[in-house]
């Protein structure tokens, strides 16, 4: 008789006296579970057990009478040579006399079974599924006429000492007395902390001037709006203006002394060169860092750091903490803090970085430089056994079932050689389709992969295996399975035949969610960040397909938009297109993670955000109030500034048609016979200098408006607050996808 398993070198079977071998079940954890039925006489039945084997053997063996179920008693001899191969085991019997029917088993090591599958695919969505599983026979026997199952489960397997004798040292007490004791020593609570000892890596440090602000946030129009309030202050009164545009007309009149060369000279000599501004991507003018406007160079620099960070995170499972510091000396210092590693966290985000694994920190003290830190936190055991337990009861990690498949007939497998069992062989729910996966690292990002799509007909899970498929009597492609839990589908691609073109666009989007503060027109709000995938399905056949997109939802984001027919396998969305022949068909799928960020109420973007939030239902009737009337003044401001863009473009072409009359009248003057052109030409002239003079009155009119609608709005963002309005706190909604928005041209 004879047990599996491994070592060609060692003793690798368990002799029992004529017992023969009944039922092997071999396991995907690297045992087998063997069952020996004999009728005994003499009381005793001997076991010998190889001594690498002997451990597993005292650990799963069981010995009982066939007909009473009583426990039978076993007896080991330890005075038996050390260097034996084997260990001798006595089974000792009820009664001597009587004959008794034992059953005895164990388990023992043995190598683990490979699944195999076969789909043929038919017609009227049925396919015929089979599954094999090759077992090796490494047992040192034959296996005559032995039913042979295979089986996996999620139950663990190990080794344990069980033959070695264990001596306790114990303890030797003896009387004493002490006369005197000594305290310990003292400690402090208040230490510092090493950060090696607590988990803790910085990564990363940006100082002020390296951090990019994004669009529209205060610190990245700074510079810009003290421009203006310049230009504004320096504006010269309504009646000088009224002047200038008087005196303008009769001016260029005078100006046909002078030719066109000289003309053009002189008003580019004349004409005051725009102020030269540095974009101020590092935040506010003379800020942290020395005093002086941040450069390209250190924002790039930033950039940087934040590019390798990202794709190192992405690569570990390390959770990052994002440290803003800022001056306590210095006016709303908790909020520049809280600010600027919220900035980061977001760029994090926009990088690949899971949403779950970021956690934001302020740290507000006197006299120290404004920057950010980022550590890399190993998990606390909280933590740990937290995402454990999170793991342990998600229903979409991959599964492991149970399985148990047996031959219905008893078969030989001859030591050392190898058989295939036949797990299924059934005919089940099934189809070819189309799966588009630009996520594993084998996908394709341009082409959808032909697939069959099958439900699992057992009651056991098929474990991962290769999966080899036919059609009309021909192979037509191999792939690899995922374990598929009981009656559920899975969908395995096999071939690349590039029929389904996918075309993929990506963009982002910004939804305000609920406002947090708001003082002298700076906003702190939680913005949904929306992640939108489009992709352009084409169907180059001239029959319909079906196309199961593969999608995964990262932690920390929540599927907002998507096709509603799709199912669940694994991590992952299989969003299902039906296409007909020759089609193509739009899909759109959307995620979004809550944002915290501060906006300026001046820029083009918040505005933006603003109107899509007062359409919205959520939020408080009385800031919404105040909100409209913001943006009705901001859309007569945007108006005014449009009418004097193009007022300003009609009266450079007035002035460039003047330029090309006073060229012809200049010209004319040598002719002698062109009398009654010059008068033509002098009342164009003076026609256009009348259109010039209107269209000038028309802009100061127009200036006039922009700077009462400025002022207006200005006011209006100052006395504009959070103070008396509830915000009720909310949670991460699901935002619905919104149409898309023009961003307006024109600047505040």
């Amino acid at each position: 008789s004879a047990l599996a398993a491994c070592g060609p070198k060692h003793a690798s079977f368990v002799k029992v006296d004529d017992v023969a071998l009944g039922r092997v079940v071999v396991y995907r954890n690297g045992v087998a579970y063997y069952e020996r039925r004999a009728t005994v006489t003499g009381g005793t039945l001997t076991v010998s057990v190889p001594r690498d084997r002997v451990d597993d053997f005292l650990k799963s063996l069981t010995v009982v009478d066939a007909i009473s179920k009583q426990p039978l008693p076993v007896s080991i001899p330890r005075q038996q040579a050390n260097d034996g191969a084997y260990l001798v085991m006595k089974l000792q019997l009820p009664s001597k006399q009587e004959r008794a029917d034992v059953v005895l088993t164990y388990v023992t090591e043995s190598p683990a079974w490979k699944p195999s599958y076969r789909v043929v695919v038919g017609d009227h969505n049925k396919v015929m599924l089979e599954g094999w599983a090759i077992v090796d026979n490494t047992s040192g026997e034959d296996w005559k006429g032995v039913r042979v199952g295979v089986g996996s489960s999620s139950a663990l397997s190990f080794r344990y000492d069980l033959w070695s004798v264990r001596q306790v040292q114990r303890e030797t007490l003896q009387a004493e007395e002490r006369f005197a004791i000594a305290p310990p020593n003292g400690i402090s609570p208040y230490g510092p902390a090493d950060a090696t000892a607590t988990g803790q890596t910085m990564v990363a440090e940006l100082d002020d001037g390296e951090i990019r602000r994004p669009e529209g946030h205060p610190e990245d129009k700074l510079a810009a709006r003290a421009v203006a309030k310049e230009e504004v202050q320096n504006m010269p009164s309504a009646a000088d203006r009224w002047e200038s545009a008087k005196a303008d007309a009769p001016a260029v009149r005078h100006r046909i002394a002078k030719k066109p060369a000289e003309r053009k000279m002189g008003k580019a000599a004349t004409t005051p060169a725009a102020p030269a501004m540095e974009p101020n991507a590092g935040g506010m003018a003379g800020g942290v860092g020395g005093g002086e406007l941040s450069n390209d160079a250190r924002v790039a620099g930033g950039d940087a750091k934040m590019k390798n960070l990202a794709q190192q995170l992405i690569k570990g499972n390390q959770s990052i903490v994002i440290e803003g510091y800022a001056d306590a000396n210095r006016g709303d210092a908790s909020r520049r803090a809280n600010d600027r590693a919220n900035i980061i966290r977001n760029q994090l985000i926009d990088q690949g970085v899971a949403p779950g694994r970021i956690k934001v920190v302020t740290k507000v003290e006197p006299n120290q430089p404004e920057r950010v830190r980022l550590v890399a936190q190993a998990p606390t055991p909280e933590e740990q056994k937290a995402q454990q337990n999170a793991k342990d009861q998600d229903v979409t990690a991959t599964p492991v079932g149970e399985s148990h498949f047996a031959n219905p007939t008893p078969m030989t497998v001859e030591r050392g050689a190898s058989a295939m069992v036949s797990m299924v062989r059934s005919e089940t729910e099934g189809e070819v389709v189309y799966l588009y996966d630009a996520e594993s690292t084998r996908g394709n990002e341009h082409f959808a992969f032909r697939a069959v799509r099958f439900r699992n007909p057992t009651s056991s899970t098929l474990e991962t295996g290769p999966v080899t498929v036919y059609g009309n009597e021909r192979f037509i492609g191999e792939g690899l399975t995922e374990p598929i839990p009981p009656k559920a589908s899975a969908v395995v691609p096999y071939a690349l035949d590039r029929q389904i073109v996918v075309e993929r666009t990506d963009n982002d989007e910004n939804k305000l969610s609920r406002l947090v503060t708001l003082q002298r027109g700076i906003l702190t709000a939680e913005v949904q960040h929306i992640r939108r995938k489009k992709l352009l399905i084409t169907n180059r056949m001239g029959q319909p397909a079906k196309v199961f997109i593969r999608h995964t939802v990262n932690k920390g984001w929540t599927l907002v938009n998507g096709p509603s027919d799709f199912e669940r396998i694994g991590d992952a969305h299989l969003f299902a297109v039906e296409l007909k022949p020759h089609e193509a068909k739009n899909v759109e799928i959307a995620e979004a993670t809550p944002m915290e960020r501060t906006l300026d109420l001046n820029a083009d973007v918040t505005l933006e955000m603003m109107k899509v939030y007062v359409d919205a239902p959520e939020g408080g009737k009385e800031l919404k109030d105040q909100l409209k009337k913001l943006l009705s003044i901001h859309k007569g401001l945007v108006d005014y500034q449009t009418e004097q863009d193009s007022l300003r473009r009609r009266l450079a072409d007035y002035k460039e048609r003047m330029d090309e009359l006073h060229a012809q009248i200049v010209t004319l003057q040598a002719v002698k016979t062109g009398n009654d052109l010059m008068t033509h030409l002098k009342n164009k002239m003076r026609d256009i200098s009348n259109r010039v003079q209107k269209t000038t009155i028309a802009i100061v009119d127009q200036e006039e408006k922009i700077m009462l609608a400025r002022v207006q709005f200005q006011d209006m963002l100052a006395e504009l607050s959070l103070n008396d309005v509830t915000q009720p706190p909310t949670a991460n909604v699901a935002v619905p996808p919104a149409p898309a928005k023009t961003k307006a041209k024109t600047k505040q």
